[in-house]
């Protein structure tokens, strides 16, 4: 019985065919990385593992999978992908491996974590560049599932995430990441070690939700998308058109600068202007 194990990941890629049709490729964002030490590094992130759940997307040929299974001592693995051609890939992995390891084949911007697992989830992925924001955004959503979240981005996406304020990269998708999480960059990744190679460069980030996290955002949404659509205005300048009678007095409340940019506001602070708006509204 054949093994893939015994394989490198470029020898597997080859094996099945799967830079063949690269229109289908370039559709599903599947760029491979094929560096053993790479993917072992992005695995090692996440320890310990403790009971969780571990949780892949789009494991491809497996390369991350396999490392993740390297380092796994009896957790159970899932991993969700979408390209359903795949299956005798991971058909072998599943052939030849004792880990508790399996595959659904779906789109993880409609499988919802509770439904996967008990346990908490840990994930580890190499997200596809063209909804890797959108997935983040579901699971920030869905934190009491989630232990820890090691994920491979754009690089420009992920500083986004990690942004701090005054920065030119700050913005919504920072706000709630870090309002949410404690967020880590772990490293970048050139993209000359993907086959085929990307436009971009790739980085590492770890998540880990916080204990004392706001439940509900909805508000603080609207307020930041309202916020970032116009960051080189002032936050009164903003605020006043949509709220003119109380924007002075909730400014001071929350000790904001009137004069002070969306892209000058912390996390922390968006959420006291969000919060104290909802209470003067009920």
């Amino acid at each position: 019985m054949d093994n893939d194990f015994e394989l490198t990941i470029i020898q597997v890629i080859k094996k099945y065919g799967l830079l063949e049709n690269k229109k289908h490729s370039k559709s599903l964002g599947q760029h491979f990385l094929c560096d053993n030490s790479l993917l072992d590094k992005i695995v090692s992130c996440a320890l310990p593992f403790g009971n969780s759940t571990l949780v892949e997307i789009g494991p491809g040929p497996c390369g991350l999978t396999r490392s993740i299974i390297k380092f796994a001592k009896g957790n159970e693995i899932i991993c969700i992908e979408k390209d359903e051609s795949l299956k005798p890939v991971h058909e072998n992995i599943k052939r030849n491996t004792v880990a508790d390891i399996k595959f659904i084949y779906g789109d993880a911007l409609k499988i919802k974590l509770k439904d996967l697992t008990d346990k908490k989830i840990t994930i580890i992925s190499n997200l596809p560049y063209n909804v890797g924001t959108k997935i983040l955004l579901n699971w920030l959503y869905d934190l009491n599932k989630i232990n820890q979240m090691v994920l491979m981005f754009q690089k420009e996406v992920a500083e986004r995430i990690y942004a701090k304020e005054g920065t030119k990269d700050y913005g919504r998708l920072s706000v709630i990441s870090q309002l949410l999480c404690d967020v880590e960059k772990c490293f970048d990744v050139s993209r000359l070690a993907f086959i085929p190679p990307p436009k971009v460069e790739s980085t590492v980030i770890k998540l880990i939700p916080k204990a004392d996290r706001p439940f509900d955002i909805r508000n603080l949404e609207r307020l930041t998308a309202i916020c970032f659509q116009h960051r080189r205005k002032t936050i009164f300048s903003i605020l006043k058109k949509i709220y003119p009678d109380i924007i002075s007095k909730v400014l001071n409340a929350c000790a904001i600068d009137p004069l002070s940019r969306p892209e000058n506001i912390s996390p922390q602070k968006f959420w006291e202007l969000s919060e104290t708006m909802t209470k003067l509204f009920i």
